[in-house]
């Protein structure tokens, strides 16, 4: 079975991809910046914030590449936007 590569490009410098399963670092338009794990419940456990894909967030920035700008609404609310900054491959840290 083929695996998935999460980064995008012609292998000279790919550009990391949101996707789930991935640590993602966002910033809005205010200048604020927010560090979440994109679609696995395991990391609440491990202390991160999660948004799942379907949530609007998670949903608008699943499949943007670094530097991307996406925009969402949450129900009845006004548009943001946000520019994904950074997508790392999530691993669980173990505290004992």
């Amino acid at each position: 079975m083929a695996r998935h590569d999460p980064h995008a490009g012609d292998g000279r410098g790919a550009v990391p991809i949101a996707q789930a399963g991935m640590l993602l670092t966002i910033g809005y338009e205010t200048g604020e910046t927010e560090t979440f794990l994109l679609g696995r419940r395991a990391g609440k456990d491990a202390g991160v914030k999660v948004y799942s894909t379907l949530s609007p967030l998670g949903h608008a920035i699943a499949g943007a590449k670094v530097g991307e700008q996406r925009v969402y609404s949450m129900p009845q609310g006004p548009e943001h936007r946000v520019t994904l900054i950074d997508a790392v491959p999530y691993t669980a840290r173990l505290t004992a």
